[in-house]
């Protein structure tokens, strides 16, 4: 399993882009779970002007809320690292180093394999950021800390590095079949963000809930907050089994295609 992972790492870390992507990413991640509170209050405050009441600030980073305030805000940037995962996949089949592995004694199994070890790494990747970030964040607006309060909520923590992994598994399928980066991006993009959305809106009642790109968003919801509460609407307190259990069936379809396509079709 090392042995698979050191090749993978070794072909990805010699690609520049990738560097750069993934400083691209990090930057944008810390500018936004930094930044966050300070612009969600001020907008707050400027639509609370020529009301009767006082709304009330909105805290973010403290324990144990900022551990699924931060993994709600960076689901968002988790096409960062499905483009990653893609370009690195289809550079494969452009410059026909998958087929020089096979001929140079790994197996499709093996090939298949390194690849999911890579996405867990970049998975893996991404939830380190987002931990440390929210670490840093907590223990700088906590008044009070304690083990409980410290560790509360924290779950959200391995249910983003889920989510992070069940969409660069949807990235590994359409970047195996389409081969090339643009298109692949491309599909991606264009299935998650209009496609997606589009048909869960259309189909009648829960059903959309089935669909990958609605289901692996659905593991981290919008959390609650004082603000919401204030108004009395109540959002995600908790990771649904729901949800964990849909998205699994995906990523064992998306995967179980990838699979039959090293064993059978011409890398």
């Amino acid at each position: 399993m090392f042995r698979l992972l050191n090749i993978e790492l070794k072909k990805a870390l010699a690609f520049r882009a990738i560097w750069w992507l993934s400083l691209l990413y990090f930057a944008v991640m810390a500018a936004m779970l930094f930044g966050v509170e300070a612009f969600i209050n001020q907008v707050v405050k400027d639509a609370g002007r020529n009301l009767p009441i006082q709304i009330p600030g909105v805290s973010l980073y403290a324990f144990p809320n900022v551990w699924h305030n931060m993994s709600y805000l960076a689901s968002f940037l988790k096409i960062f690292m499905a483009i990653l995962s893609i370009i690195l996949i289809t550079n494969e089949f452009s410059y026909k180093t998958i087929k020089q592995q096979v001929l140079h004694g790994l197996t499709r199994a093996e090939l298949f394999w390194a690849k999911v070890l890579l996405n867990l790494t970049i998975a893996l990747f991404a939830s380190f950021v987002v931990t440390v970030i929210s670490l840093i964040l907590g223990l700088n607006n906590t008044e009070t800390i304690s083990w409980a309060t410290l560790t509360g909520k924290s779950s959200f923590l391995p249910a983003y590095f889920y989510e992070v992994f069940a969409y660069l598994s949807m990235a590994f399928m359409i970047a195996t079949l389409v081969h090339r980066s643009g298109f692949a991006i491309g599909i991606l993009m264009l299935y998650a963000f209009i496609i997606d959305p589009i048909v869960d809106y259309k189909l009648p009642n829960d059903w959309g809930d089935f669909l990958p790109a609605t289901a692996i968003g659905h593991i981290i919801q919008l959390p609650n907050s004082q603000l919401m509460k204030l108004f009395g609407i109540e959002f995600q307190e908790f990771v649904a089994l729901r949800d964990i259990l849909i998205s699994g069936g995906w990523i064992l379809i998306f995967h179980g295609i990838v699979f039959w396509y090293y064993k059978k079709k011409d890398l």
